[in-house]
């Protein structure tokens, strides 16, 4: 078996599990739709590659015109130094002060991802927003569950359990899939998972958009046939065009 067979395989055996998902997926999209519906801002947060996965839904051709990224100082691996983004992501009070200086409030919804849910900054951006008010999803995996990270008294986002609704991603400690040369472990995962389940929260919340007799707020790509007259029109929304245009 070839290795990039090997890595398909991992990754479909990881989709595959979170097909097991269906219902908490179902749920997370029901609580944006309900939010959008009711004029609710909805967020989405990550830090270093699961920031990737809040670029991946905003101003994305075939993705709802509806996500906001909060982009937190320092957590973007195309802008900062690497080690730098690791040394963000565990700092609790930028997380706190991502919340902070945002405007979100009571009846938004939140998308919070972090695989290994340890990190100080997601765990403190998870906890800011429920005091808030907020409803709070989250994207992680199980496989770090038992593990305590450095947020000074939450241990995990599994702490959230019973308050959010929480998404497993299913992807392996480490996030490597296959072993290279017979020991270096390589094929991370939870990037094509991740981008995975944030589509499929999308498509069924627009759905039940759709479905309240709404127009779908989402974007086509602008190269084409019809797709740049279609963005433009939505763009002509005062609340689109603060999102989308510059001040």
């Amino acid at each position: 078996m070839s290795l990039a067979f090997e890595y398909l395989e991992q990754v479909n055996c990881t989709l595959s599990a979170v097909s097991r998902e269906s219902d908490s997926i179902e749920k997370a999209a029901g609580k944006i739709a309900d939010a959008y519906i009711a004029g609710n801002t909805i967020y989405v947060f990550g830090c270093t590659h699961s920031a990737i996965l809040a670029e991946d839904v905003f101003y994305r051709a075939g993705a709802p015109a509806f996500w906001r990224p909060l982009w937190g100082p320092g957590m973007s691996i195309a802008t900062t130094p690497g080690f730098l983004t690791s040394a963000v992501e565990h700092n609790e009070d930028i997380g706190k002060a991502v919340i902070g200086c945002s405007q979100l409030k009571k009846g938004d919804v939140i998308v919070v991802i972090s695989t290994s849910g340890k990190n100080a900054a997601p765990v403190a951006v998870a906890s800011e927003a429920q005091k808030r008010g907020a409803e709070l999803i989250i994207i992680t995996s199980s496989n770090y569950r038992s593990q305590k990270g450095n947020h000074s008294s939450i241990a995990n986002l599994w702490h959230f359990e019973e308050s959010a609704v929480i998404i497993d991603n299913h992807v392996p400690c480490g996030d490597a899939s296959v072993s290279v040369a017979g020991n270096i472990p390589m094929g991370p995962v939870s990037t094509i998972i991740g981008s995975y389940i944030m589509h499929s929260i999308s498509a069924l919340a627009v759905e039940k958009i759709v479905a309240a007799g709404l127009t779908a707020p989402v974007f086509l790509s602008s190269n084409a046939p019809g797709g740049a007259e279609h963005n433009e029109k939505l763009l002509s929304e005062q609340k689109m065009r603060d999102a989308f245009l510059l001040p």
